[in-house]
């Protein structure tokens, strides 16, 4: 009989303190202060506002609250408001699926306290914009990190904002007139309908909308000024109004009482106007200095905190001086940090009382952390570094704990079996509609049939770690009562989670916020695992077992893969930089400076972009030919409607490889995403596992920022991405092992993305080849020799390109074009392309000559 953890009394003295007390993120009750928000890492910006590198948006935690910085978003300049500043900011679920906040009937009311933004210098009304964005896992389609908006949403919030999925809060009327209280003037935003009121009661109406009579939502302004409290906006939005719309509605037609209402993640969007310059002046306006503003001189918005209440109307009374306008009582914030933690932690010791493994002792620390951890938190005397140590302590104990509890982590390709080892998950054969899926659904059955899934890695939390499920057939997902289905091409895919729950690799599966287990021949779902029984737990465990050996290939499945790009070939004209538009030839400025090789060619989501052939030499000296990818100091839009855009360092250059349909040359996404099969490659990990790319920046900060395979639509395929942080390296060869990224079986994409940072004036990314291996012993160990930066101009300062019967020169100097018996035919300074007949011709720069051949 193996011997099972006790608790002691002292621990469960311990659970019954937490279970009597509100605990961060259980039952439904949240508050998200900044410091629980800064423990979680759940605080994300959003793309906007990185127009110029030294004004680009962050944030920090500071006195209490998040200090959120905006950045330029747009460099032309206003009149007398400055730039535009813009930012938005995102808090996130910490594990896809389990949600950043999930809404209960107990805990129906979400509210959050923030300001306008400060040190604007907005001088025009309504420019001065603060909105909110709701995201949820829709509970009617199953859809996961969805827009919530309108009626759309059964009815959120009793209007349909203008068809948007914002919710504005508030916005600047006369920025220069102030109230009593010294801050600007402002309307609270309604509906997207401006209104002098200082606080909205929105009640419901018949039909889809929200329930008759519930208060939906409310604004209020406090009565504070910012040395009182920085954030004078707290919003209340009531989630238990919203009403059912599904066929599967309760009598009460109230959709939170149905199901839990999860929120993927939440955001704040922000719009202002400011000047990049500090300028001093005179008393008579006359300009004495100017220089230009550091980061702490910008816009910047508060946020104090995000919260669940239990109705309006709790809300509504602890606004109030006595109150601290909503804060509670004055306490040391880190203690409600140290709070969290504990409970997270009696929850692991709780759940693993019957482990008995390698990570026993490591279990037994755990344990010790947490009394020391809840003597910290009982002394009334504690300081904030003993809050923060203990804190800090108690979680390292949990993330040492989970290393022996999780899956290994180079099994990628398992068959999962019950604990008992009598059944395995497989794909049901017959299609079913469930939510908005249509799928196959995973179920129990024979060892002998069971389906072998890919684990791929997508997160880690506090030393757990979490992972999707794929097949050959698609990606496993999950629907709103817990029921598992495969579905072809998702890009929806579920969330698991492992632990061992005995040391003897019996592991359960927790998916969103459901545990399965075996039922008979059945596949069911709880909310929890029973903890206390050992027996009771073993049929929610499960066995994992490789299946990668058992893998074999059909004919179809081995042929046809994609094996390399070499970048070889000879550059060839980028048709994407010409074309007709209503009637009218149009040569993009790019136009000869941009070319293709092997199907590569310039991304114009980054119009600064620039490939080309380079060579350079290698380790044993021989001068190879590479793809050269670099930023032009100058480009145009994507649609020509300006031109000479200034290229901001560090850049970002990237390339693609697709085609599609176009309704103009210049387009930089196939209309309706339709991708030309041409460009089409089959991958599979099951037969060449290892992709590789030899390549080298001619500056130490250049690295492969994301790596992108998209999807051939209705296939079992799925998109991935890679980046240079997650490869492994033999000299100046990374790879990857796409087994971490997508199933075994032979999957086509029509299209590749591949973007790079780091870029400074005259830098260059050089790439020799990109390939497919079988095994990591193929992959060679190969590099660049170390001066690469002396060949940026390709060995010299005359380079030459031919495409079609266009002559491509680029020079820093004089020069003329001659054919091979003496005859002029162009002279330049600097770059130019000259069309000339078929024929051989000679290109002469300085010192510096070249032999081209026009075909």
């Amino acid at each position: 009989m193996k011997l099972r953890h006790l608790l002691s009394a002292s621990l469960l003295c311990g659970f019954g303190m937490a279970g009597a007390r509100d605990v961060h993120g259980v039952k439904g009750y949240y508050n998200w202060t900044p410091l629980q928000m800064q423990a979680s890492s759940v605080v994300q910006l959003g793309p906007e506002g990185y127009k110029w590198s030294q004004w680009e948006p962050n944030f920090l935690y500071e006195d209490g609250y998040l200090n959120w910085r905006l950045g330029v978003n747009n460099t032309t300049r206003r009149d007398s408001s400055g730039f535009e500043f813009r930012s938005r900011l995102d808090f996130r679920e910490r594990i896809k699926g389990d949600g950043f906040v999930t809404m209960t009937p107990e805990y129906p009311v979400y509210v959050f306290k923030v300001s306008l933004p400060m040190q604007t210098e907005t001088k025009k009304g309504s420019s001065n914009t603060l909105w909110s964005e709701f995201f949820w896992h829709n509970p009617y389609t199953g859809a996961q990190d969805e827009d919530m908006c309108g009626n759309s949403a059964g009815g959120l919030f009793g209007f349909t904002n203008g068809g948007k999925k914002v919710l504005d809060v508030a916005k600047t009327i006369y920025p220069y007139a102030k109230d009593e209280l010294g801050r600007d003037s402002v309307n609270i935003v309604w509906a997207n309908k401006d209104t002098p009121n200082e606080k909205i009661v929105a009640d419901g109406k018949e039909g889809q909308v929200a329930q008759v009579g519930d208060t939906v939502w409310f604004i209020k302004r406090l009565p504070v000024t910012y040395d009182q409290d920085k954030c004078e906006f707290v919003v209340a939005v009531n989630f238990a109004s919203i009403r059912d719309s599904s066929s599967l509605a309760l009598p009460s037609q109230r959709l939170l009482e149905r199901v839990p209402i999860r929120i993927s993640h939440f955001s704040f969007g922000l719009i202002t106007y400011a000047d990049t310059m500090h300028v001093d002046y005179a008393e008579n306006g006359d300009t004495i200095s100017t220089r230009a503003k550091t980061p702490e001189e910008v816009p910047n918005v508060y946020v104090k905190w995000i919260r669940t209440a239990k109705n309006i109307s709790e809300v509504w009374k602890g606004l109030t001086a006595e109150n601290n306008w909503g804060d509670g009582p004055v306490e040391n914030p880190q203690k409600d940090v140290l709070n969290t933690t504990l409970y997270e932690a009696e929850m692991v010791i709780k759940g693993f009382m019957q482990y008995d493994g390698e990570g026993n002792d490591a279990y037994q620390a755990l344990d010790e952390e947490y009394a020391k951890a809840n003597e910290v938190y009982e002394n009334e005397d504690a300081t904030t570094e003993e809050y923060k140590q203990a804190v800090a302590n108690l979680k390292a104990a949990v993330a040492s704990f989970y290393v022996y509890v999780n899956p290994d982590d180079k099994l990628l390709y398992n068959y999962v079996r019950t604990a008992d080892n009598a059944t395995s998950l497989y794909v049901g054969k017959d299609e079913v509609t469930k939510d908005n899926y249509t799928g196959r659904p995973i179920v129990l059955g024979a060892n002998e049939g069971a389906t072998p899934l890919t684990f791929i890695p997508v997160s880690e939390d506090n030393g757990k770690r979490a992972y999707n499920l794929k097949c050959s057939e698609g990606s496993v997902v999950q629907c709103i009562d817990g029921t598992l289905l495969v579905v072809r091409g998702t890009a929806e895919a579920a969330t698991f989670t492992f632990a061992d729950r005995d040391g003897y690799g019996s592991y359960d599966m927790k998916c969103g916020s459901y545990y399965y287990c075996k039922d008979g021949y059945g596949l069911k779902c709880a909310p929890s695992v029973p903890t206390d029984n050992y027996d009771d737990m073993l049929p929610y465990c499960f066995l994992i077992e490789d299946a990668l050996e058992s893998y074999q290939p059909s004919d179809d499945e081995k042929n046809g893969l994609f094996e390399a790009w070499e970048f070889n070939g000879e550059a060839e004209e980028d048709a994407s930089t010409k074309g007709v538009v209503n009637g009218v030839e149009m040569t993009m400025g790019e136009h000869g400076q941009t070319f293709m090789l092997d199907g590569w060619r310039m991304q114009r989501w980054r119009m600064w972009s620039r490939v080309n052939k380079g060579s350079y030499e290698g380790e044993d000296g021989e001068n190879l030919d590479c793809l050269k990818l670099t930023a032009a100091e100058t480009f145009d839009s994507f649609d020509g409607a300006s031109k000479g855009g200034q290229t901001v360092y560090p850049a970002s250059p990237s390339m693609r490889r697709e085609g599609g349909v176009f309704t103009n040359f210049y387009d930089r996404d196939p209309a309706g995403g339709v991708r030309d099969e041409s460009c089409l490659v089959n991958l599979n990990p099951g037969v060449r596992r290892y992709l590789a790319i030899k390549c080298k920046g001619t500056n130490p900060d250049i690295t492969v920022d994301v790596f992108n395979f998209l999807k051939k639509p209705e296939t079992s395929a799925t998109d991935f991405a890679l980046n240079l942080a997650d490869a492994e390296a033999k000299g100046d060869v990374y790879y990857w092992d796409l087994l971490k990224y997508i199933s075994v079986g032979k999957m086509p994409y029509v299209s590749q993305y591949f973007s790079t940072m780091g870029f400074q004036k005259d830098d260059a990314l050089y790439i020799d080849w990109i390939r497919t291996f079988e095994t990591e012993e193929d992959i060679p160990s190969e590099s660049f020799t170390t001066a690469i930066s002396d060949v940026q101009a390709d060995g010299g300062s005359l380079k030459v390109f031919v495409t079609g019967r266009t002559i491509n020169v680029f020079t820093a100097e004089a020069g003329a074009i001659y054919t091979v018996d003496g005859m002029r035919v162009a002279s330049f300074e600097g770059t130019v392309h000259q069309t000339v007949l078929p024929g051989m011709y000679i290109v002469r720069a300085g010192d510096t000559v070249k032999k081209v051949l026009v075909r």
